[in-house]
């Protein structure tokens, strides 16, 4: 991965705007899981790049993009119904974090800056996972797929982020794992570092200049943040 600031510390914004799933918490890994266990429920074989097609999107795009996948006779709203259903089943015993995403909050935190959380996940599940996981109590807005009529890459959540905590875009940074999360903060204008997690960047991606890192612990050393 990436970083140009290697010894040189990186100021700290007004405002972090941070992605949910794949960033904050496991779920990506989760989710994955319940997709295959889908699959085997209709006797369907599906490659990890067709899956990753999906990952980082909002629902509309990604029962589009799923549609193209699963066989021309598969039901879409029953094969959604099951991996939705075995998703919120394991997480119901428990939702992981990422690893470091726990003191990236503490410390941002103790900065006293501003954190919002611009997930394409529903606003009522958002708020859900990140209570279970013990992270809701350091963010203040959360920012729901929900909320906005247009899903990543499109600039609409993270403009409404940035509304939300009342911070002019230049003055925020938001926090990616995924490409289409990565073009969304870039569309809004929003200076973003992206965290890869299941899926590395694509080059049109990698193309836009923001700065990679391996996790968040890593951007926190290159960066300064300590």
């Amino acid at each position: 991965m990436q970083s140009n600031i290697t010894n040189k510390p990186f100021p700290l914004p007004e405002a972090i705007l941070l992605d949910m799933d794949g960033l904050l918490l496991d779920t990506e890994k989760v989710a994955k899981h319940a997709f295959f266990y889908s699959c085997k429920k209709i006797n369907f074989s599906c490659s990890d790049e067709e899956y990753a097609q999906l990952t980082g999107h909002g629902s509309v795009l990604r029962d589009k993009l799923l549609a193209s996948i699963l066989p021309k006779n598969a039901n879409i709203t029953l094969f959604n119904q099951t991996w939705w259903e075995h998703f919120q089943k394991i997480l119901n015993y428990e939702v992981p974090a990422k690893e470091g995403a726990l003191e990236f909050l503490e410390f941002i935190n103790s900065q006293n800056i501003k954190i919002a959380v611009a997930t394409s996940s529903y606003t009522e599940s958002a708020e859900t996972l990140l209570t279970r996981a013990k992270l809701r109590s350091f963010i203040g807005s959360i920012i729901g797929g929900d909320q906005v009529r247009n899903a990543k890459p499109a600039a609409d959540i993270y403009l409404k982020a940035a509304s939300c905590v009342n911070v002019s875009a230049k003055n925020c940074i938001a926090f990616e794992d995924s490409d289409v999360g990565v073009m969304a903060a870039h569309a809004a204008g929003i200076p973003v570092i992206q965290i890869p997690d299941i899926k590395i960047p694509s080059e049109k991606c990698v193309a836009l200049g923001h700065l990679i890192f391996d996790s968040l612990d890593k951007a926190r050393d290159e960066l300064g943040w300590r």
